[in-house]
């Protein structure tokens, strides 16, 4: 291996120039080629996060292919002016359902699926832009929206009145009221009024219009009780804002369609020209479609500012650290090398990145300058204490290798952990991450002795550009290293037992936090500035527009069959009736909801209302002067009347529960007002209740909804997190115990690691830091990389003859800056507006200081009070450097 390792550097000696351009030309194509958010397409959908055989995943997208997302896009357009709405809102509605037909004249003149394509995706389910068809359906048939107790009552009423008002019963102010058997003025039938019982002598009051004012008013409140907006417009009170609502195919949660979407209709309001309405009008967007986008635009602008200042915090560590400016290219060109093909790798293979994996090029840039930095600080060393350049070279190169191989396994099987996970928040990350450490780590070796000849040769031919022999003390060490050495030699005792004591105080709170550690408030896991400008401001506009009127409130569901529909409702409320913590839904609506009851409860009515319409014959209504004439001509049920079905629902409202195909098998499951949607107890529940239902009779329905895709989000973390985790530490072991070759190595370097993350656990216990779909991957990677610091350490001391205290003053200095550079990579989260990804980011920091402490300060301190045995190590004469 030596050998081999020798004739790579020597290559890379002897052709530095074709090395570099080699390199160099891998890092400009796989970036060009596969840039987060350019080159490579950025999925924030939450879906994408979730493994693709779970149950739930599988019953969305069945779900998701044959409603279609269901997402909302909101047109709000804003202008003092009532009138101006109204008319650019009818403008931009005919140009969007033009367009709407233009499409569905185009795939109908085809005749095959590359011709369809070609027409363009179907991004528009429906188009609402009022309610006037709503208004006129329940005007229209407002008697069948009235109690049938209530219409049975003024049946008696009309009776009553009818009689008094011919004068068959007298008024109660007359002296002897009269009652006399006779016919029905209208039907020849007799009255209950003259029926002489007792209960028709008490009411015989006269009222004006046959008394059926109170009728009208309270049955045309009933039947208009699902359409709040008088002027037949989606407006706010004022009328200064009005609203035109795109039901979409997209699912609202990042998909690129919703791009699409929105841009189609933005191009639309821009042809329709708002200000030509009114001078003032601005238009808005908003809803679940541009909330997305904005969230996506945010995520991918926050990434390439993150990648941006860890990168120039990184190279500034570096050249404080080393004093040179040409630390940074040596530095810098290797992890450039990883992050390129590591994403080149996932646009080939997988296609896309999804949010976790966004921020890996920050990450693996933090942690990738670690093996070039090692490797620059041993050849700086070398050459210090009189080596020749090729000699220091390759002795650095050999020098470093079992450490930096260690340290390059062990990062790469942190990540590789997760690649055992089903939960894909964790395998894209991991598959993204383990990739791109190797490959830092291969780059390293040819590209780091090579550009190291460039830098010197360039120093030679230009003089102001050459840099000072490096230097060192008599014992090749600098100050700081050196008074670290000396107080972990001089007072190990008390470092151990500062340790002990750190690790028994934040081990305390682990057995409670482990019970529960993650994180059920999803309002802490998504964007901070989400109602701040932008859509969210919109948003905001939109809910005064629209306030939860018109809508079908609930979470969309549906059922295979129309027929199923009642059945699923019915387990629906089973399952959650016999959920032991309480009971979460208020109701089930189902397109039934919106009729006038039941068919046999309709025909009562319409035999109710026929009595009352052959009551009001044209004697009676002759008898009535002109204004309660017209009064009660407005109450006279028309012949018209039928049993209402759901094909006669207004499309406005019969379209929400229909799928696709137009079969009306979907429903709502509407949550009471005190059930929280950001709880993540809830959400398990919620999904429990409703998802993938099954009937008494063992048929399954695969129903979801939102709360199923958080609920699995959930049990994917329960699930895949400790898998991962157990995965980590136990591989991390069996590698330790073959790269240290001794029982008190082995000890001292996994003692150091646990007490560092112990201390990141217990820390997070007592500040309260949950753990989520995105910050668990913290863990994971801290045994990885956090193993790489007490590692060096203690391999540093082997090749010393044990000499722990040197091993710290040569080493320690680039063990803090590698710690550095990844701290800083992990750093550039902590703005970030995403909450979830901020908490990574901290927790991520929090393990790679501790880990730091734990390898500078414990394991020397662990190594001088258990000292080596003859023959554990090698003996002075046997080191190469």
């Amino acid at each position: 291996m030596k050998r081999f390792l020798s004739a790579i550097v020597d290559f890379s000696g002897r052709f530095p120039l074709i090395v570099l351009l080699v390199g160099l030309a891998v890092v400009f194509g796989t970036w060009s080629y596969a840039t987060p958010g350019r080159g490579l397409e950025l999925r924030t959908d939450l879906r994408e996060l979730l493994p693709r055989d779970s149950p739930g995943f599988k019953a969305f997208e069945h779900q998701l292919g044959r409603v279609g997302g269901g997402a909302t896009l909101i047109v709000i357009a804003e202008s003092p002016e009532r009138a101006s709405n109204e008319r650019f809102i009818d403008a931009l509605a005919d140009k969007l359902r033009a367009s709407v037909d233009a499409q569905k004249k185009c795939e109908a003149a085809c005749g095959d699926d590359a011709c369809r394509l070609a027409c363009g995706p179907r991004l528009i389910s429906y188009i609402e832009s009022g309610t006037k068809d709503v208004r006129q359906f329940f005007e229209d048939n407002k008697w069948l929206y009235a109690d049938l107790k209530d219409l049975e009552d003024a049946d008696s009423t009309l009776d009553r009145q009818i009689a008094i008002k011919s004068g068959l019963v007298e008024d109660l102010m007359s002296d002897e009221p009269k009652v006399a058997p006779t016919a029905d003025a209208g039907s020849g039938a007799p009255t209950a009024a003259a029926s002489g019982d007792a209960g028709a002598k008490t009411n015989t009051e006269k009222k004006s219009a046959l008394g059926m004012d109170e009728y009208r008013d309270r049955w045309k409140k009933k039947a208009n009780k699902h359409d709040d907006f008088p002027t037949g417009y989606f407006a706010n009170p004022e009328g200064t804002a009005h609203g035109l609502r795109i039901v979409s195919t997209t699912t609202g949660l990042g998909d690129a369609s919703g791009e699409s979407l929105l841009g189609r209709v933005q191009k639309l309001v821009n042809e329709t020209n708002p200000s030509s309405f009114h001078g003032q009008m601005k238009v808005g967007f908003a809803g679940d479609v541009p909330n997305a986008i904005q969230e996506k635009e945010s995520l991918v602008s926050e990434a390439a500012w993150a990648s941006l200042a860890a990168a120039l915090l990184i190279l500034g560590g570096v050249v404080i650290h080393f004093r040179s400016l040409w630390s940074l290219v040596i530095i810098g060109v290797p992890p450039l090398v990883g992050v390129g093909c590591a994403y080149s790798y996932a646009k080939l293979s997988i296609g896309y990145v999804n949010t976790v994996g966004l921020f890996l090029g920050a990450i693996i840039l933090g942690n990738g300058v670690n093996y070039p930095i090692v490797l620059l600080s041993r050849y700086r060393e070398f050459r210090a204490r009189g080596l020749t350049p090729d000699v220091a070279r390759r002795d650095a190169v050999w020098n470093a290798f079992r450490a930096e191989l260690v340290g390059a396994l062990v990062a790469s099987i942190a990540y590789g952990s997760l690649t055992l996970t089903r939960f894909r928040g964790f395998s894209q990350f991991g598959t993204i991450g383990l990739l791109g450490m190797i490959l830092v780590w291969l780059a390293m070796i040819p590209l780091v002795p090579a550009l190291i000849v460039v830098r010197e040769r360039i120093g030679e031919r230009i003089p102001f550009l050459k840099e000072r022999a490096p230097k060192v003390d008599a014992d090749g060490s600098r100050r700081l290293p050196r008074a670290l050495a000396y107080v972990t030699e001089r007072f190990p005792g008390v470092f151990v037992g500062l340790a002990l004591v750190a690790t028994v105080v934040a081990a305390w709170q682990l057995p409670a936090y482990f019970k529960d550690p993650w994180e059920y408030n999803f309002d802490k896991l998504g964007s901070k500035g989400s109602k701040v400008g932008g859509a969210g401001e919109w948003s905001v506009k939109a809910e005064r527009v629209f306030g939860g009127k018109m809508n079908v409130a609930g979470a969309l569901m549906l059922a295979d069959t129309p027929e199923q529909v009642p059945l699923v409702k019915q387990q629906i409320l089973l399952n959650d009736a016999n959920d032991k913590k309480g009971q979460l839904i208020a109701e089930v609506a189902t397109i039934e909801d919106l009729l006038p009851g039941t068919a046999a409860e309709q025909k009562a009515k319409l035999e109710i209302l026929a009595s009352i319409r052959d009551r009001l014959t044209p004697a009676v209504m002759h008898g009535l002067e002109g204004d309660e004439r017209t009064r009660v001509e407005e109450i006279r049920p028309p012949d018209s009347l039928k049993v209402l079905g759901p094909a006669d629902v207004p499309a406005l409202l019969k379209r929400r529960f229909q799928d696709a195909a137009g079969n009306i098998n979907v429903f709502y499951v509407k949550y009471k007002n005190d059930v929280s949607h950001s709880d993540g107890r809830n959400l398990l529940r919620m999904s429990a209740s409703t998802s993938n239902v099954t009937l008494p009779d063992g048929t399954l329905v695969q129903t979801a909804s939102r709360p199923t895709i958080f609920a699995e989000m959930i049990k994917s973390m329960q699930r895949d997190g400790p898998l991962a985790t157990v995965a980590s530490f136990l591989a991390v072991v069996l590698v330790i115990a073959f790269a240290t070759m001794s029982f008190r190595g082995f000890v001292c370097v996994i003692a150091a690691l646990v007490m560092g993350v112990i201390w990141t656990v217990g820390g997070a216990a007592y500040h309260g830091m949950q753990l989520n779909y995105i910050n668990f991957i913290a863990l994971p990677i801290t045994f990885g990389i956090g193993c790489e610091y007490p590692f060096n350490v203690f391999d540093r001391s082997r090749l010393l003859g044990g000499d722990a205290s040197s091993a710290v003053r040569r080493v320690s200095g680039a063990v803090a800056l590698c710690s550095y550079t990844t701290i800083v990579g992990y750093g550039s989260l902590i703005f970030n507006d995403n909450q979830a990804l901020e908490s990574f980011g901290w927790l991520a920091m929090v393990g790679e200081f501790a880990t730091l402490i734990a390898a500078l300060f414990v394991l020397p301190s662990l190594l001088h009070l258990w000292k080596a045995k003859p023959g554990e190590v090698h003996s002075a004469d046997q080191i190469t450097r």
